[in-house]
């Protein structure tokens, strides 16, 4: 994983041409949010009420975990369980500090001090990261949805899921 990622530093950014290419080639590759729209929220405030919000769209994270557990079977068939298990260890120890501090740094310069929110975002890169890690050992490519959402990560933005239709990047 490079070390120059832009963890957070683009979050309440108005989209660019090249973050929605990205979001839509995302979406392409997820089998429930195909037909999503792309949404945006320009505040921490508002990631906050979509993460949170009681009407949230189980749906695609049921699914993202089932490929989750697809990706493991097969990277485990070719690595070893534990070889797998030290792997992402390794991913997640890595990158865990400065996606911390980005958070932490990222919501500090918007004014927000909501320590659960800024874990909840931290936490949602690091489960990317993995995700990621979990689709390049299974071999399944560069163009994998989990590869384009840990991408939107490390350009400095946060997916934050479905919401009412629309696939939300802060």
């Amino acid at each position: 994983m490079p070390a120059a990622a832009a963890w957070f530093s683009r979050v309440g950014l108005p989209l660019t041409p090249s973050d929605r290419a990205e979001i839509v080639a995302l979406l392409r590759g997820h089998r429930l949010l195909a037909e999503a729209e792309v949404g945006h929220v320009d505040s921490w405030v508002e990631a906050s009420s979509i993460i949170r919000a009681a009407d949230w769209d189980d749906s695609s994270w049921d699914d993202e975990e089932a490929e989750r557990e697809r990706l493991w079977m097969s990277a485990a068939e070719r690595m070893g369980e534990s070889a797998l298990l030290r792997e992402l260890t390794e991913i997640a120890d890595a990158l865990t500090q400065s996606v911390r501090d980005a958070a932490g740094t990222a919501a500090a310069h918007a004014g927000v001090a909501d320590a659960a929110l800024i874990r909840a975002a931290a936490g949602a890169a690091l489960l990317a990261a993995q995700q990621s890690a979990l689709a390049s050992i299974a071999r399944e490519g560069d163009t994998h949805f989990f590869a384009y959402k840990f991408a939107l990560f490390k350009s400095g933005r946060w997916p934050l899921g479905l919401h009412l239709g629309r696939y939300v990047v802060f």
